[in-house]
């Protein structure tokens, strides 16, 4: 990866003569919105001799510490993030560390802190609905504003649409969260990933001739609804699988109500317990059920490879990694 990552502000090397053309925002999911600022950032840096475009980022969410009750489950984790800016060929991250001292910044003051004084930026770019500052009290115009007064300029990016609504992420949110996953893919411009170290499980998939990979995530992770999936699983280093993925609570042999992520890889065998493993949702199969014994519940795992096989032969495009 080319990509730089700043989480201090000191750690900001000095600005290019050319100066850095920077793109704001949460850019949870880095979605097909997201992707249309960055992509924009980019044409206009190379419009620029010796410019860097740079990305600008809060951590954690700005509700998790302004709304903690409604603070929204993580679609990409930092890394997964920089990742897929880094391939949109943004050549900066800088992280901001979103608290209460940041949160009562003015807007003058957020610009003339990050903006002007840290980053050299040139030309700032945000989309339409972008807010800043205190109260988020600051909009783009008021971003314009500033940066006649102080040496940038100041592009606002329309926000981009499916279907006649607007691509949010929290839009997407809600799609994985209703088992929507091919949808969501729409509108993220690839598929729902999720990802984590594989752990031991109780052992129970063998015994159904079906031994599944037992993912642990950060439990800030947007899950699917409840049910089983047509996945692609990526493992470290070793490519990419077919595989069947049920997210959910396993009625059938626990009580206990913890939410269990349970990986069939379907053309692999080997141990995997610890390796690092992405699980990209493609398809829904079915809801969670509650079945009357093992035997059932082995058939029904049978039906689902089945299913999964279907779909993927029909979508061998699907399996490629990335």
């Amino acid at each position: 990866m080319n990509l730089r990552i700043y989480e201090a502000p000191e750690s900001i090397p000095e600005a290019p003569a050319g100066g850095r053309v920077v793109a704001i925002g949460v850019f949870d999911g880095v979605h097909r919105g997201h992707q249309r600022i960055l992509r924009e950032a980019v044409e206009r840096a190379r419009l620029v001799d010796d410019s860097v475009v740079a990305a600008v980022t809060f951590r954690p969410h700005p509700e998790a510490v302004l709304r903690p009750e409604r603070a929204p489950r993580q679609l990409t984790a930092l890394d997964r993030k920089a990742e897929l800016m880094d391939a949109l060929g943004v050549q900066e991250l800088m992280v901001v560390r979103f608290d209460r001292a940041f949160a009562d910044l003015s807007p003058a003051d957020f610009c003339a802190q990050v903006l002007s004084r840290r980053l050299g930026a040139r030309l700032v770019l945000v989309g339409e609905n972008f807010r800043f500052g205190h109260h988020a009290v600051g909009g783009p115009e008021d971003l314009r504003q500033y940066g006649r007064e102080h040496g940038f300029e100041t592009s606002t990016v329309p926000l981009s649409e499916e279907d006649g609504k607007t691509i949010s992420s929290t839009r997407i949110r809600g799609l994985i969260g209703s088992g929507h996953v091919a949808e969501a893919t729409r509108l993220l411009g690839r598929p729902h990933r999720i990802e984590g170290v594989v752990v031991a499980g109780v052992g129970r998939g063998r015994t159904l001739s079906a031994p599944t990979a037992n993912l642990a995530v950060e439990a800030e992770t947007a899950l699917p609804r409840h049910g089983v999936y047509v996945t692609r699983s990526l493992l470290s280093g070793m490519g990419a699988y077919a595989s069947v993925t049920s997210v959910g609570t396993n009625p059938t042999f626990e009580a206990d109500g913890v939410v269990r992520i349970e990986t069939l890889l379907l053309d692999y065998e080997g141990d995997i317990y610890g390796a690092r493993m992405a699980v990209d949702f493609l398809e829904w199969i079915r809801g969670q059920q509650r079945f009357a014994g093992p035997d059932v519940l082995a058939e029904r795992i049978r039906l689902d490879v089945e299913a999964a096989r279907g779909f993927l032969s029909r979508r061998p495009d699907l399996l490629d990694s990335n």
